[in-house]
């Protein structure tokens, strides 16, 4: 790639460029984002930085800038709501700080380290100063005297997406199979397929786009792939005949209106991997009777569990989720830090009563 700074080529792998020594914006694992969002605060920084004096200002601005990354956003939030924005301006040794910082980000704050590590590139990209994250995403050529393994490259790294066409094919099935080496479902992508009971998902797909499942009312089960990482927004939105699902370890977050108005949905296990859950994640749902948080959440939106009357949420005593239960009157069942959740055998599927 070439710097964004003097234009110099930088080589695979490297961010930073040999000739003026200038961190080039780039993508945390998990964040695929990153790269725009690092240029947006920039922006942001030269033309307002006389309007975040404090918290409540910054964010505010903030969100003109990055108004599409919800998720991303409420991250950044929560870190300048701790304090931790003011902490890197004021220190004199950033680099000690920094690291400091990572371990208040990951200790003290509950952030998983990728998260962590997006909020200090993003800081650290915004306020101009030097940083290089160890989870930096960048593609690395491979190597030339093998042939076979350049064509291994091409086949792993290739984004196959299965778009409204492929699926149309399918409209009439009762389970579609998405075949192997397909890696993306597109956004809408099963929209209203009412015939659709279930679906075989390939193991090489890694991205759902929102709403794909939307409003499929006889989807009754799912099972996402191991290698999935984000429920995007909406993506089982008013698929009211959905009563099983699992989630696998590995996913990162649950985006807003993920399951809104599932309403046969009884009980929900999310893995110890999720960090936050969305606006409406769970609205609506009117059975839904058990909810498994672990303590690594460390997000919940307000209107996460809205019109879920029956719920009642199992979480660890005096995490996140148990003090965020008790701030917003939802039911819940406390087990002591360091015992293991309820919960179970994902092949299966099913919960521990």
């Amino acid at each position: 790639m070439q710097c964004r700074n003097c234009k110099a080529e930088v080589p695979f792998g490297k961010v930073r460029c040999p000739e003026c020594s200038y961190i080039n914006p780039y993508n945390i694992m998990g964040y695929k984002n990153t790269k725009e969002i690092q240029t947006s605060l920039r922006t942001m920084i030269v033309e307002q930085y006389g309007r975040i004096a404090d918290a409540k200002q910054f964010n505010a601005v903030m969100f003109d800038y990055i108004p599409e990354y919800t998720m991303e956003r409420k991250l950044l939030s929560k870190a300048v709501d701790a304090g931790f924005l003011e902490t890197i301006i004021a220190a004199e040794d950033k680099k000690k700080t920094f690291k400091g910082l990572r371990n208040k980000l990951m200790n003290e704050s509950g952030f998983h380290r990728y998260d962590a590590e997006f909020v200090l590139v993003c800081f650290g990209h915004m306020l101009g100063f030097s940083y290089v994250s160890p989870l930096f995403m960048d593609d690395k050529p491979p190597k030339q005297e093998d042939e076979s393994s350049i064509e291994a490259v091409r086949r792993e790294t290739r984004i196959r997406i299965f778009g409204k066409l492929d699926a149309f094919r399918y409209v009439l099935s009762g389970k579609p199979t998405v075949k192997e080496g397909y890696t993306e479902l597109a956004g809408y992508c099963f929209e209203n397929f009412s015939l659709m009971k279930e679906i075989s998902l390939p193991s090489t797909l890694k991205t759902i786009g929102e709403y794909a499942f939307t409003d499929c009312k006889n989807l009754e089960s799912f099972t996402l792939p191991d290698t999935v990482r984000k429920l995007e927004k909406g993506v089982f939105n008013a698929c009211v005949g959905l009563k099983k699902v699992i989630l696998p370890e590995g996913l990162q977050s649950i985006g807003d209106n993920c399951f809104f108005c599932c309403t046969s949905l009884k009980t929900v296990r999310v893995p110890d991997t999720v960090s936050s859950i969305g606006e409406n994640a769970f609205s609506g749902c009117a059975e839904l009777e058990k909810l498994i948080v672990p303590k690594n959440v460390k997000f919940i939106d307000n209107k996460a569990f809205a019109y879920c009357g029956k719920l009642t949420v199992i979480c660890t005593e005096n995490s996140f989720v148990h003090k965020y239960c008790m701030q917003n009157g939802i039911k819940y069942q406390t087990l002591p830090m360091g015992v293991t959740l309820p919960g179970t055998d994902q092949s299966e599927g099913e919960l521990d009563e």
